[in-house]
């Protein structure tokens, strides 16, 4: 940043405040008068008055709803949805369940270990599972093949037709399979993986990592640029052309990033942020923090806030923005789907009692290819949950905003 100096400005929107940079050049600085500047701060409060006012009926038209919950084994430590929102899996446990829209449990397999991460290709075609090996089904629940190391996989993604699989290892390398199990390449990061996600055309890879980092990879070039956050980075997210970036650490921020390295803003909450997701532009950003799902806008905005019975460990969203999956941990241990589209969810709404033993019978994978069984609907049961903390509680939650913009990205961060 030879050209110019990296300087703070504040947004607060619903008791949070977020921190954005912007380029400033020296040149422009010393150019600009008293009355320019007056101008630009009656300039930016109007804008400010304008988005209170307007801000809120905008956000209630767009506002997620619940579709449906199913309870699993476990925590339901990640979930990935397809692009047009028609298949959904997760991982809880050892076991990985693929769902539908609907909720009906498609088929369910327990791997060898727990389940360390999950990924779908955006059509739905293929479906990755990280743990003690990494496991590559169809979407009939086939077992495709199978990648063993002595090591771990912490996490996956797929790219379009998962004609790219992109993996995680906790001997510090990130891997890039092609469709058949061909090592493509493999990059040694030096630091467990935690988060991992891949553009649709396969060619950029973002990976959040143990050593505090969020690393933008270029499949054809190797690092692009990297960013320490102070903590450990297991949130991460790609928009499908891998234009924008958005990071969850456990510093209890949540980072938007361009795809040039540009930093644009961090949202700080009161957790570890733990997932990240985003739609088409980084219209929407989601964040997993607590027992909260933040949304919000591209310019750190908040839109909603979504909250469940226990700790949210991993969200989804469908580029579009149409729906959002999330998983929860202990308190929960459920799949939950939500929806922007209001006529989906009251036709789903029926309040009908679902018979748990419908759902079909775990099959254990073994190393050579099998057939997942199909089953009726799972449990089905439409809920909203909100909670809204005490003064006391906000007040300590602003308090605690206000000091987290003493740090930002580490632009120096030597991996």
């Amino acid at each position: 940043m030879s050209s110019g100096e990296v300087t703070s400005a504040y947004s607060t929107k619903s008791n949070h405040t977020v921190f954005r940079w912007a380029r400033v050049k020296w040149s422009d600085r010393r150019g600009r008068g008293v009355s320019a500047e007056r101008l630009s701060v009656l300039l930016l409060l109007f804008c400010c008055l304008a988005a209170a006012l307007c801000g809120p009926a905008a956000a209630a038209e767009e506002e997620y709803t619940p579709v449906w919950d199913l309870g699993a084994n476990d925590a339901v430590g990640s979930v990935a949805i397809a692009r047009d929102g028609s298949t959904v899996v997760a991982g809880a446990g050892p076991v990985v369940y693929l769902l539908n829209r609907e909720g009906d449990v498609l088929w369910k397999a327990a791997v060898g270990s727990k389940v360390n991460g999950v990924g779908i290709s955006p059509e739905g075609s293929r479906i990755g599972v990280a743990a003690d090996k990494l496991y590559l089904f169809d979407r009939e629940g086939n077992l495709l093949w199978t990648e063993k190391t002595t090591y771990v996989y912490h996490s996956v993604a797929l790219s379009s037709n998962g004609t790219y699989v992109a993996a995680g290892c906790d001997n510090g390398a990130v891997y890039l399979f092609d469709r058949n199990k061909k090592t493509l390449w493999d990059y040694d990061m030096g630091t467990d993986s935690y988060g991992i996600a891949i553009s649709d055309n396969g060619r950029i890879v973002a990976v959040g990592c143990d050593d505090q980092g969020v690393y933008y990879l270029n499949s054809r070039q190797g690092e692009s640029w990297s960013y320490g956050t102070g903590k450990c980075v297991k949130g991460i997210a790609l928009t499908p052309d891998g234009r924008f970036v958005a990071a969850g650490s456990y510093d209890r921020c949540v980072y938007l990033s361009t795809g040039e390295g540009e930093h644009l803003w961090k949202y700080p909450t009161r957790d570890a942020v733990l997932s990240t997701a985003l739609t088409n532009e980084a219209r929407e950003v989601f964040a997993a923090s607590g027992k909260t799902v933040f949304i919000l806008d591209r310019t750190g905005a908040e839109i909603q806030k979504i909250a469940i019975d226990g700790r949210v460990e991993s969200i989804a969203a469908t580029p579009d923005g149409s729906f959002l999956v999330v998983g929860g941990g202990d308190g929960d241990r459920s799949i939950h789907l939500f929806t922007r589209d209001a006529t989906l969810f009251e036709s789903n709404n029926s309040g009908a009692v679902v018979n748990e033993t419908a759902i079909p019978e775990t099959v254990t994978v073994s190393p050579t290819p099998t057939n997942g069984s199909a089953g009726p609907a799972a449990e089905v049961s439409a809920q909203a949950e909100g909670e809204e903390g005490s003064i006391t509680s906000q007040m300590f939650g602003w308090l605690e905003n206000i000091l987290s913009l003493l740090f930002k990205p580490q632009d120096d961060f030597l991996a």
